[in-house]
C-alpha cells in the first residue's frame, strides 16, 4: 500500500534542505592526497552495513574498537555543523593515527552545493567553496570558517529564518541549528528512548543544550513543524511569562520561608559570640541561655544589661581618666604661652642690641675715614688754602678736636662693649633656655594629645558595644518573633497571594491554549494520519495503529493495539516512526521547516526486533520509492547497522557502505584506532 496515497496532501518538496552527496577521508593532504575513504551517498535511504562475523567460533582481534559506525554518523555531523566528531578518548585515537588527516564532504543547502574541508588532526582551520568539489576545496581551499562561524558560512543557520518564533518561548533560549542537528541526528548512546531525548552526556558532542530537557525540545520540534498557530503562540508567550514569574516567585517564597531562620541564627550567633568577649567568666552559661527567661535562671536578656552595666562603667573611668588628661592639656597650654610670649620678648632685646651696636659702630667708622682720608691728603695741595693738606689750618684744627674726642670714646666703648657683651651672654642663656623649655612642654603635650585620643577610641568603642548590643538584641528578638510565628509576617503573605494569583493565570493560559490546540485540526491531524499509517504498514497487524498525542501542549506519538503499547521495541520503533513522519509531513507542509536530512545510529541495538526492523527498513525504501515516482525524493535518511538489511533492500542501491568489524582494512579508516600507530601503520592498506 502506498502512503502518500492515502493522505489527504500532495509533496509540495521533490528534495531535501540539507543532504551529503559524498564524504572524504584523507590521512594527510599533500601534492597527491592520501584518501582513506570515499564514500558516495544519495537521496532516500542510505545504509552503512558494518558486517559481524557469521561463526560464533570466530576470534578476529577486534578488542577496543569497531567497525567505525558511530564515527561516521558524528563525522557526517561534524561536517554539518557540529564542533565534535568523537568523545575525548576517541578523538585522541585517530589524532594520534592521523596527525594530520581531515575530512570533506559535498553538501547541498536549499539547492547550493558547498564542498566542505575539517581538520581531523591537530589542524585547526575548516575551508568551504561554495559551488565545488572535494578535490577543489583540498587544493584551492576556499573561504576560512571558524567553530561558531561554520554553520553561517554554508547557509545552515539561515534554515530557521521562517520560525513562528526564534526563541524557545518558556527560557527565552535561542534556537539554533545546533538543536535542529540534533534532533536529526540522534546520539546513540540516546539509545532512542523518546522523541525529546537528543544528545546523551557521553557523547560529549558540546551541543547548545535546554534548560527544560523536555519541554524545551518539544516546543521546538513543534515551532520547525510549524504546528503553531499566531494565537496560540503568543498565549504560550503569556503563558511561559507567567511560568517564569511563578519560578521567580516560588524562589522568592523560598527565601522568605529561610530569611527568618537565617538572620534569626545569624543575631544570635552574633549577640553570644559579643557577650562572651565582654563577660568572660560567664562564656558557657552564655552558650546555653535562652533569649528570655520567666524564671530567676540568667537569659541573654540579663547577660545583656550586665555587660552593658559593664561597658557603662568602664565608661565612666575612661571619662575621668580623658577629664583628668585635658586639665593636664590646659595647664600645659598656659605654660607653653607664656613661655612662647617671654621667648618674644627676649627675641626683641636681641634686636635693640644689635641697633645699638649698629649706630656706635657707624660713628667710629666715620672718624676713622677722615683720620685715613687727611694722611691720605697731606702731601697734596688744599684747593682752599693753596697749601699743602698737611699744613692746612683747617685740617690741623680739625684733627686736633678729633683727638681728645676720640680718645674719650674709645674708653667708653670698651666699657659699652664689655657691658654688651656680658648682657648678651645672659639674654642667650635665657633665650636657649626658654626654647628648650617650650620643646618639651611641646612634646609632653603630644603624649597627652595621643593619650587623650586613644582614651577617646575608648569611650566610642564603649559606648558603640552598648549600642550594638541593644541592637543585637533587638534584631534577634524580632527574627525570632518573624521565625515564631511566620503567619504574621506581611511580605510573607503577599508572595503566598502572588503565587496563588500567577498559578490561577497559568491554569487559564493552559485551558486556553488546550482549546487552541483542539481547533488547531489541519496540521496536527495530516501529522496523525502519517503516523498511523507508518505504524499499519510497519506493523505485522491490521490491529495495530499511530497516534499523534498534543495534550498540554507536548507532541506525543505512540503505537497502539488498543490501548497504548509499552515496552522498549515498541518505544523504539515509535521513536523511529516519529522521526519519519516528520519527514514525510515536512514535504507536504509548507510551514514546516525540517532539514529534510535523518541520521539513526544502530537503531536495532536498542532493542528492536528483527522483524519489526526489517518492516521499518522496507517502509522506509517504500517511500522512497514513493517519492521518487512523484519527482522526486525529499529526504535523505542515512542509518547504521550491524544487522543484515532485508533482501529487497540489500538488492538495491542502498548499501552506502560496507563495513566488516573482523578486518582490519574493512574499519572505517581501514586501520585499529586503539593501538598507536607505527612506522608500518604508516603505510595505508591498499583500497
Amino acid at each position: 500500500m502506498n502512503i502518500l496515497d492515502q493522505l489527504p496532501k500532495q509533496p509540495i518538496k521533490t528534495e531535501p534542505d540539507v543532504w551529503v552527496r559524498r564524504l572524504v577521508l584523507y590521512s594527510r593532504l599533500t601534492l597527491n592526497p592520501e584518501v582513506i575513504r570515499d564514500i558516495g551517498l544519495h537521496r532516500g535511504l542510505n545504509i552503512v552495513w558494518a558486517e559481524e562475523p557469521e561463526s560464533e567460533t570466530d576470534k578476529s582481534d577486534i578488542a577496543g574498537h569497531s567497525a567505525g559506525k558511530t564515527t561516521f554518523c558524528r563525522l557526517l555531523r561534524y561536517v554539518l555543523g557540529e564542533k565534535t566528531y568523537a568523545n575525548k578518548s576517541s578523538t585522541q585515537a585517530l589524532r594520534k593515527s592521523f596527525p594530520n588527516g581531515y575530512v570533506a564532504a559535498e553538501i547541498f543547502v536549499r539547492g547550493a552545493q558547498w564542498a566542505v574541508l575539517r581538520p581531523l588532526g591537530e589542524n585547526r582551520n575548516s575551508w568551504v567553496l561554495k559551488g565545488g568539489t572535494i578535490e577543489q576545496v583540498v587544493t584551492e581551499k576556499g573561504e576560512p570558517a571558524y567553530q561558531e562561524t561554520y554553520p553561517d558560512k554554508i547557509g545552515l543557520s539561515g534554515l530557521l529564518e521562517g520560525l513562528a518564533s526564534s526563541t524557545v518561548v518558556r527560557t527565552q533560549e535561542e534556537i539554533k541549528w545546533g538543536h535542529v542537528l540534533a534532533w536529526c541526528a540522534r546520539d546513540q548512546e540516546a539509545r532512542f528512548q523518546n522523541v525529546y531525548d537528543w544528545r546523551s552526556s557521553r557523547s560529549e558532542s558540546e551541543w547548545p543544550t535546554f534548560r527544560f530537557p523536555k519541554s524545551d525540545p518539544l516546543f521546538v520540534m513543534r515551532v520547525v513543524l510549524g504546528l503553531y498557530l499566531p494565537d496560540e503562540l503568543s498565549t504560550e508567550e503569556l503563558f511561559s511569562a507567567n511560568l517564569r514569574a511563578l519560578e521567580k516567585a516560588e524562589a522568592y517564597l523560598e527565601g522568605m520561608k529561610r530569611e527568618p531562620e537565617f538572620w534569626q541564627q545569624h543575631y544570635n550567633n552574633k549577640l553570644r559570640e559579643r557577650l562572651q568577649i565582654l563577660l568572660v567568666a560567664d562564656a558557657d552559661e552564655i552558650a546555653r541561655a535562652p533569649l528570655r527567661s520567666e524564671e530567676v535562671l540568667p537569659d541573654l536578656k540579663r547577660y545583656v544589661e550586665k555587660a552593658k552595666y559593664l561597658l557603662a562603667e568602664n565608661l565612666d573611668a575612661f571619662t575621668a581618666e580623658n577629664a583628668e588628661l585635658q586639665s593636664q592639656l590646659n595647664a600645659l597650654n598656659e605654660q607653653l604661652a607664656q613661655s612662647k610670649s617671654e621667648l618674644r620678648q627676649i627675641e626683641a632685646l636681641f634686636y635693640l642690641g644689635e641697633k645699638a651696636d649698629i649706630e656706635i659702630d657707624a660713628g667710629l667708622k666715620r672718624n676713622e675715614e677722615f683720620r685715613k682720608k687727611a694722611a691720605e691728603l697731606k702731601d697734596r695741595m688744599c684747593p682752599l688754602g693753596g697749601v699743602l693738606f698737611g699744613e692746612c689750618d683747617y685740617v690741623q684744627q680739625r684733627q686736633a678736636r678729633l683727638q681728645p674726642h676720640e680718645l674719650r670714646d674709645a674708653h667708653a666703648l670698651e666699657q659699652r662693649e664689655a657691658q654688651r657683651a656680658e648682657e648678651g651672654q645672659k639674654i642667650t642663656r635665657q633665650h636657649d633656655e626658654l626654647r628648650l623649655k617650650i620643646q618639651q612642654d611641646e612634646q609632653q603635650r603630644t603624649i597627652l594629645l595621643e593619650r587623650q585620643m586613644r582614651m577617646g577610641s575608648k569611650m566610642n568603642e564603649q559606648t558603640a558595644t552598648s549600642t550594638n548590643l541593644d541592637q543585637e538584641f533587638e534584631n534577634l528578638s524580632a527574627w525570632q518573633a518573624r521565625l515564631s510565628a511566620p503567619e504574621k509576617n506581611e511580605k510573607l503573605k503577599i508572595a503566598v497571594q502572588e503565587i496563588a494569583s500567577l498559578k490561577e493565570k497559568i491554569a487559564d493560559k493552559r485551558a486556553r491554549l488546550n482549546r487552541l490546540l483542539a481547533d488547531h485540526d489541519s496540521n496536527r491531524d495530516l501529522l496523525n494520519r502519517i503516523f498511523s499509517q507508518s505504524a499499519r504498514l510497519v506493523l505485522p497487524s491490521s490491529n495495530y495503529d499511530g497516534q499523534v498525542s498534543f495534550q498540554d501542549r507536548e507532541l506525543n506519538f505512540q503505537i497502539t493495539h488498543g490501548g497504548a503499547m509499552s515496552g522498549e521495541a515498541m518505544e523504539t520503533l515509535a521513536v523511529l516512526l516519529a522521526d519519519v513522519s516528520c519527514l514525510i509531513f515536512n514535504s507536504l507542509s509548507d510551514g514546516a521547516h525540517l532539514p529534510g536530512f535523518l541520521l539513526h545510529d544502530s537503531p536495532r541495538e536498542a532493542d528492536l526486533g528483527l522483524r519489526l526492523y526489517h518492516g521499518f527498513i522496507s517502509f522506509v525504501a517504500a517511500v522512497e520509492a514513493d517519492f521518487n515516482s512523484r519527482g522526486g525524493c525529499p529526504f535523505q535518511y542515512i542509518l547504521t547497522t550491524t544487522t543484515p538489511p532485508p533482501r529487497s533492500v540489500v538488492n538495491k542501491a542502498h548499501i552506502a557502505l560496507r563495513l566488516n568489524a573482523s578486518k582490519e582494512s574493512e574499519l572505517l579508516f581501514r586501520r585499529n584506532l586503539a593501538r598507536p600507530p607505527d612506522e608500518e601503520q604508516l603505510e595505508l592498506p591498499a583500497r
